[in-house]
């Protein structure tokens, strides 16, 4: 009897067990399960990827540590680790220090999980602990990203720029051997930062990550939430020329490597200058670029101390985060006299040089082709066996068009190239010419009209001539073809992701050029898995081909309209008036309804759309980037039909 119960109770038990197996292996739905909250930072960072994109529900107590300069947006941290808090809400007003508990849903981020935060609540306020002091080693990886940390170095240089849509300052900091770092102070209101550069300072903030579009990290930076998280330890002198004079060909040489990181003095001539970009001094026969924020006019042949830091470059010695004074009357450098195949040589010891890099020179070379652009002139030369390249900025009158096959006389500034396939050996390959001015070119003999090349030409065009039209027929087809084929979508005949972004890249390009906006439209299509679900993918495709009909009545022929991928699409459009989205959401709605009341519909067609203003503002954003926005904007309409419903 007992060998028979103990069986039964056996028996009992492992049905007990199935039957709990089949319990939890039902979805969640009927289960009669709610989703579990999110407690802990730790939890979110274990998400993977795409479990994070499926917003699961977060509840979260912690400390902010800072606050980030996109929307209102903050870091914060718990006793599990510490977490990005996206915020587009209005009304939010987080500061260092507060203990918040929030609401929200995971999301995957552009390079690892975050909360997308639907409320917060203050609970309290206490003192940030003191954060651990962390060198560039210990940064790299994007292992302390959300980490309330700090770091120590010199401010290379402080400026005000727009990020994020807002204004921001931005400190450069060298926290090692020409190791960058890019810290972002929110507040800066308390003042002084224009003293910040050259000090030696200690800084407090929220470690962040340069990450590419794969997730790859690329850099460390920080996020600082105001002036007071910058302790300065040395201040630097009042005069940023109160430093000590070098000659230039002194810079970075043997025994130079400790002051590699501090700010030195240099005088010299000028011998070329963009404003607020870089300039060249000559001083005796060395000469050096200085990288420049200053738009102080300046004439060629003025006198300079120019004081920065210098760093390697692709050949020479290179002055970052420079400034400027004029110290003397101007005196016009001689150029001298080089051929072109003086310009790279091989030294006695075997190596390549270029013994004329950054000095002003007159050379001579036959112009084989002339490229103008918005930006610049290049002329692209032959003298002997050298070619080289002579660049001349559109920042005054443009040169006329001059005919290949003429001699020219050239005067500019020498720059020594470096061969891209061998980076590490920094010898220089061949040279290049930055000219100053139209005056710098000077025609020595004309192009003859009838010469070898054109004979050759015109040979070649009557042989040409017997199957050009043949041939260009069957090319023009093909590449249409091939094309199409590439750029279109084939289930709804839009253009596809790839198109998208190829003719998308050369409308936001020519809009920051022409100094005029677009529209960018991110649209969704709701409950589309519904009707995949409830009446299988072949209604889902239909419904995907009857919405693109919608978006090709809604817009114009001449918008840039395309397929993303899945249920999503996007917009491009030059009306850019800000009655314009709302004429388009009402149109759009309307085709949609006239669609839905067609005979035999099966489904019921709906959007959520995201309209994205481009213009100037947003010039430093990525075509990813801008649509990332919208698609932020997109989801915000999203939830509000959720939360309507």
């Amino acid at each position: 009897m007992s060998g028979r119960k103990y069986e039964t109770g056996l028996v009992q038990l492992l049905a007990l067990f199935a039957g709990f197996l089949c319990f939890s292996a039902l979805p969640e739905e009927l289960a009669g399960q709610a989703i579990p909250e999110l407690a802990t930072v730790r939890a979110i960072r274990a998400l993977t990827p795409l479990q994070a994109a499926e917003a699961r529900p977060v509840h979260l107590r912690g400390m902010v540590t800072a606050v980030s300069p996109y929307k209102s947006s903050f870091f914060m941290v718990d006793a599990t680790g510490s977490i990005f808090v996206n915020s587009t809400l209005d009304g939010v007003r987080v500061q260092p220090g507060m203990k918040v508990e929030i609401h929200g849903v995971t999301d995957s981020g552009q390079f690892r999980p975050v909360v997308f935060l639907h409320d917060v609540k203050s609970v309290g306020q206490e003192r940030l602990p003191a954060p651990h002091l962390f060198n560039w080693d210990e940064l790299a990886g994007g292992i302390l990203d959300s980490q309330w940390i700090a770091v120590r170095g010199v401010v290379r240089s402080a400026a005000i720029e727009t990020r994020w849509a807002r204004p921001v300052l931005v400190l450069k900091v060298e926290i090692g051997p020409n190791y960058l770092l890019l810290a972002y102070v929110s507040d800066y209101s308390a003042g002084g930062w224009d003293r910040l550069p050259g000090s030696t300072v200690e800084i407090s903030g929220v470690a962040g990550s340069v990450f590419n579009d794969k997730k790859q990290f690329l850099g460390p930076k920080l996020f600082v939430s105001n002036l007071g998280d910058v302790a300065v330890e040395r201040l630097a002198p009042t005069d940023p020329f109160d430093v000590p004079m070098r000659s230039v060909e002194t810079l970075l040489q043997s025994g130079d490597a400790s002051r590699t990181t501090r700010r030195v003095k240099v005088q010299g001539i000028v011998t070329y200058f963009l404003p607020g970009e870089s300039l060249f001094i000559q001083d005796g026969m060395s000469g050096v670029l200085a990288r420049v924020r200053q738009t102080t006019p300046l004439a060629l042949g003025t006198k300079l101390e120019v004081a920065g830091y210098p760093v390697p470059g692709r050949y020479s010695p290179v002055l970052e985060d420079a400034v400027y004074r004029v110290v003397g009357q101007t005196q016009p450098v001689a150029a001298l006299p080089a051929p072109a195949a003086g310009m790279v040589v091989i030294n006695q010891y075997g190596f390549s040089v270029a013994p004329f890099d950054g000095l002003v020179v007159e050379t001579r070379g036959r112009l084989l082709e002339y490229v103008a652009d918005s930006a610049e002139d290049r002329l692209i030369l032959r003298e002997g066996s050298r070619t080289f390249t002579a660049r001349l900025p559109r920042s005054g009158p443009v040169h006329p068009v001059l005919a290949a096959g003429s001699v020219l006389r050239l005067t500019g500034v020498c720059v020594a190239l470096v061969d891209g396939a061998h980076l590490e050996e920094h010898e220089a390959r061949s040279f290049a010419l930055l000219l100053r001015s139209p005056a710098d070119i000077v025609v020595v003999e004309k192009a003859p009209w009838w010469n070898a090349a054109r004979a050759g030409w015109m040979v070649a065009l009557s042989l040409m001539v017997i199957f050009a039209a043949v041939a260009i027929l069957l090319v023009v087809r093909w590449n249409a073809a091939t094309r199409a084929l590439a750029m279109t979508d084939p289930l709804t005949g839009l253009l596809n992701r790839r198109g998208f972004f190829l003719l998308a890249e050369h409308r936001w390009q020519l809009a920051l050029r022409n100094k005029t906006s677009m529209l960018l439209f991110y649209i969704d299509l709701d409950q589309f898995k519904q009707i995949n679900d409830l009446l299988g993918h072949k209604a889902g495709d239909q419904a995907l081909r009857d919405f693109a009909l919608v978006l090709r009545e809604c817009f114009r022929s001449t918008d840039i309209i395309a397929r993303m991928g899945g249920d999503e699409f996007a917009v491009i459009t030059e009306n850019s008036s800000p009655e314009f989205p709302a004429a388009v959401d009402l149109r759009l709605a309307n085709i949609v309804a006239q669609k839905n009341k067609e005979p035999g519909r099966t489904y019921q067609l709906s959007s959520s759309v995201g309209a994205l203003c481009c213009d100037a503002s947003l010039k430093s954003l990525s075509l990813d980037e801008l649509l990332a926005k919208a698609d932020d904007l997109m989801y915000l309409q999203k939830e509000e039909k959720r939360r309507e419903a």
